[in-house]
């Protein structure tokens, strides 16, 4: 009889740990915060939620949502003109401004995967996702110089050639690395500290320093 229970605790237990390691069998919530730059000058927020899931032991599929903010320095003078009749009698103006910086607000989606190297109450762990990312972009310049001119001859020639047409993406994509440690706190709660390089196809490549917790 002893030998009966014996074989069948031993049987239950395996059960268990067997359903544990079954492929979507926890899930797990989490929420982020951080920096992000292009340059060190230019420090930005950050904000991210995650999914996770088991696929194996030490194997996490994992999807997110977010937004962050990053800022491109940027140089270029724009020269321009323009004809601004004044009670009838024709008046030109030249005007000369600096773009100095290209503004992106961004709205990532991503999927990827998660290894961690152990399972205990610090886990090393590293990623790879890939993002698609929904874009506001802006531009910001400096305060106008202007000019005025009687005629369209008296404008000096530098203000009549044509300009570079500065396009914005409202889109992009691109594949995120990181790396990590968790923290387990109890049995619900933990800890998770990460730094990830985001590659981008279309805006500025950016680094992300987060933090947050995962239940």
């Amino acid at each position: 009889m002893k030998k009966i229970l014996f074989v069948l605790s031993f049987i239950s237990i395996n059960v268990l740990n067997a359903q544990e390691n079954r492929p979507f069998s926890n899930f797990d919530i989490g929420f982020y915060g951080g920096i992000n730059f292009y340059n060190t000058d230019n420090i930005r927020g950050d904000f991210l939620v995650e999914i996770k899931t088991n696929l194996i032991s030490s194997l996490k599929l994992k999807a997110s949502t977010g937004y962050f903010r990053t800022i491109q320095p940027y140089t270029y003078t724009v020269r321009k003109y323009s004809e601004n009749p004044i009670d009838t009698i024709p008046r030109f103006f030249a005007a000369k401004y600096n773009l100095v910086s290209k503004n992106y607000d961004v709205f990532p989606l991503t999927l990827g995967i998660q290894y961690n190297f152990n399972q205990s109450i610090f886990s090393p762990y590293l990623s790879i996702d890939v993002v698609y990312n929904f874009i506001n972009s802006s531009i910001d310049t400096s305060p106008p110089e202007v000019w005025s001119y009687n005629s369209i001859d008296e404008i000096p020639a530098e203000f009549k050639e044509n300009q570079k047409n500065e396009k914005l993406p409202n889109n992009s994509n691109g594949i995120i690395l990181g790396a990590g440690i968790s923290y387990h706190i109890s049995s619900k709660l933990n800890l998770d500290i990460r730094y990830l390089f985001k590659y981008d196809s279309k805006i500025v490549n950016t680094h992300h320093f987060i933090a947050g917790i995962y239940f």
